[in-house]
């Protein structure tokens, strides 16, 4: 990644728009951020949901916080979200916002660790545990997990696929798939 290119982005400071010369300025599509993340099935995931060629997707990203106006999000189609549901503070209001700015039928595609796969109390190792410690997802301690969630019970929640389910619907959106990639948890929803 270049240091000198804006990516994806009308700077505007004090209402004074500064046109940066096109050489500077790089139009990722939300794909090829994908792929310079390295979400790997996450990528095949939006392939398989014929959704990757989507020129109006738009990835919303753990390290970097951006403001959509709801000028801007008109013509959204799709928002992935590379936050876990499990790691959001307040999953309802997050998912309430999406549906607020989200036009109907445009796509909301996420991920989460099922807790029917990952038990943060057991001391038996099993790759599913092993994948989310690599992700930062889980401690491989569980007492340490245990403790997190008992101090911050809206972190790291345990969600089943019903709960996810419930979450979506609740908030407006229609669930067309769940799968399970290498022991994650995607899911593809629609607004209605």
């Amino acid at each position: 990644m270049r240091t000198d290119l804006t990516y994806n982005k009308h700077i505007t400071s004090r209402g004074i728009n500064y046109g940066f010369p096109q050489h500077l300025v790089k139009n990722n599509t939300g794909i090829e951020l994908l792929t310079e993340k390295r979400n790997e099935d996450l990528t095949n995931y939006l392939e398989w949901l014929n959704l990757a060629d989507d020129p109006n997707l738009v990835v919303l990203s753990s390290l970097h916080h951006y403001f959509y106006d709801a000028e801007e999000m008109k013509n959204v189609k799709t928002v992935v979200n590379l936050i876990p549901i499990n790691e959001l503070r307040d999953a309802k209001d997050f998912i309430h916002s999406i549906h607020s700015i989200l036009t109907p039928k445009s796509n909301f595609i996420g991920f989460f660790l099922d807790s029917k796969n990952h038990n943060s109390f057991s001391l038996r190792k099993n790759d599913a545990d092993k994948e989310a410690v690599e992700h930062g997802i889980l401690s491989k301690f569980p007492i340490i997990n245990t403790l997190y969630n008992f101090m911050d019970s809206k972190t790291n929640r345990n969600l089943s696929k019903r709960d996810v389910r419930l979450l979506l619907e609740s908030n407006g959106f229609r669930v067309q798939d769940i799968t399970e990639l290498n022991k994650i948890t995607y899911f593809h929803s629609q607004r209605v």
